[in-house]
Parts: structure tokens; sequence; C-alpha cells
């Protein structure tokens, strides 16, 4: 599950003695040369022209340079105007997050929530409560997200909430709503995939087992996931075919080797069926 998704902000004033670094900064930063934008900011606020959406922007380059202490002050100062406060206060979450201050990272995201509408600073508070244990909460964080911004991401990392309490049936309808978002969305299809399975409907599973899997082929489990599924429907030779593909990417998975054991058997090839059982056996005893 991602966390510490970033408020992003375009704004670029003019007008100031100072506005052309500023903007020179913006430009570097909107083309990636972050070390040429943290300067011309530095360099903006330092001649005097101090504005809280320039210190805003100063902190951004900072954290996405993975400088989050350096980010922390300028966030701490853009959250004491209006027009900032919500973005600085999410971004000042992320930055504790990262600091590991994760009871300051729950403070500002709540205090940024109070300032305003903010999905990010909901999705951000969903995340930590989901790693923390505390899926109640972690729904509602999601569900608030959503409300104010669906996502692809709000509704993958809400299923998989629920996925975690074993509660297919909202977890598959939170995958399914991530693909109407993005219907190339591999982990959406992935996970509904695990969902059908876990309840029975394989077919179904192999359908979207597929399409992860076309989607992208990094995911690596799916070869497993669909020789379980094959298997089952009683397609052995299918079934086998994923199983062998699977012990590519994994050869001392003890799992692989007992479900392709079992399909062996199926098929009558018995004595590769010992042959895995015994390989299963001593990928498992090896490590316990």
């Amino acid at each position: 599950m991602e966390t510490g998704h970033l408020a992003e902000s375009s704004e670029n004033p003019h007008g100031s003695a100072w506005a052309e670094l500023f903007d020179r900064g913006r430009r570097a930063e909107l083309d990636g040369r972050l070390d040429e934008a943290r300067t011309s900011y530095a360099s903006a606020l330092e001649s005097g022209g101090e504005r809280a959406d320039w210190r805003y922007r100063l902190g951004c380059v900072c954290l996405k340079q993975d400088d989050p202490a350096a980010a922390v002050p300028c966030f701490e100062a853009a959250a004491g105007d209006e027009a900032t406060a919500v973005k600085a206060l999410t971004n000042l979450g992320v930055c504790y997050d990262r600091l590991g201050r994760r009871t300051d990272a729950v403070r500002a995201y709540r205090l940024a929530i109070r300032r305003g509408g903010s999905a990010v600073a909901h999705h951000n508070l969903g995340s930590i409560h989901a790693e923390e244990g505390r899926p109640g909460e972690a729904i509602r964080s999601f569900e608030a997200a959503i409300a104010l911004e669906p996502d692809a991401e709000a509704f993958l990392n809400l299923g998989l909430v629920h996925l975690a309490r074993e509660d297919f049936v909202l977890a598959r309808e939170a995958f399914d709503r991530s693909v109407d978002q993005q219907p190339r969305f591999a982990l959406g299809h992935y996970h509904a995939a695990l969902c059908h399975m876990k309840t029975g409907c394989y077919a179904d599973a192999c359908t979207r087992f597929d399409r992860a899997w076309e989607l992208d082929p990094r995911l690596a489990r799916t070869p497993y996931h669909l020789g379980v599924c094959c298997h089952k429907l009683q397609r052995y030779e299918e079934a086998r075919a994923q199983f062998e593909q699977a012990l590519e990417a994994f050869p001392e998975d003890g799992r692989i080797h007992y479900q392709l054991a079992l399909t062996c058997d199926a098929l009558g090839l018995h004595q590769e069926a010992r042959t895995h059982y015994g390989r299963a056996r001593a990928h498992d005893a090896a490590g316990r």
C-alpha cells in the first residue's frame, strides 16, 4: 500500500522584484532540474520576496529531493497562510512520516482535513491506519478521500483493507471500481481476480488474472494463481503449464511444487508428481 502522496500546486506569481528568480525556479522544477530550482527559490526568498506560496514551492522541491528535514520549516511557514495551509499541512504530514514521526504526521493530516477538503490527507491518513492495523479508521479515511477525489489508487487501497479482513465481496467491489476509474489498472484486475478465486469463481478469476498478466508481466505470482484456478476447473494441462511457468520465477517455492504435484497426479504422471512432492517437502523444511 503506497503512502505519502504529495499535495501539489501550479501557482506561478508575477509582479514583484524577485518574481524572475521564482519563475526561473518554477521552470527548473517543472523540467526536473531540482538543484537549480531549489537555489532559485531560496535566492528569491533570501532577497526579500518572502511569500507563503514561494516557501511552499521550496518545500516541495526539498521533499522531491528526499530531504524532508529541510522541507519541514518551509511547510510550517506556508501553513500559516490560508491560501497554502491545506497543501502545506498535508505535505508536512508526508515529511513527518518520512522522518519516522508518525504521531506528528497524523496530527498534520488531521489539521489539514479540518482546515479544508484534502483528499490527499485523507488518503495518506488511511494508509497509516491500515499499516498500523486499524482497518475501520482506514476504511473511513479512504472513503472520505474517494468522496472528494475518486481515483484508482484510492479504490485499490480501500479494497486491500477489505481483502485483509477477508470481506471478499466489498473488496472486489472496490477493485472493480478502481478499474472503472482506470481500465488498464493491472493491480485492480489482479486483486479482483484474487477475490473471485477466494469465493470459488474460478473461471472469472482466470479471466481477470489473464488481463492483469497481459497489462503487467511483472506480476510474477499470476501464473501460480492461474494454475490453482485451472486445477479447480479440471483444466489440468493448462494448470501444469502455469505452475511450470511459476517455478521459473520462484523455483524454491514449496507451494508451487505441491500444487504441480497434485496436477501431475490428476494427469496420471505419478513419477513426476512424486518428484514435486519431494521438492515441496524439501523446500518447506528448508524454510522452517
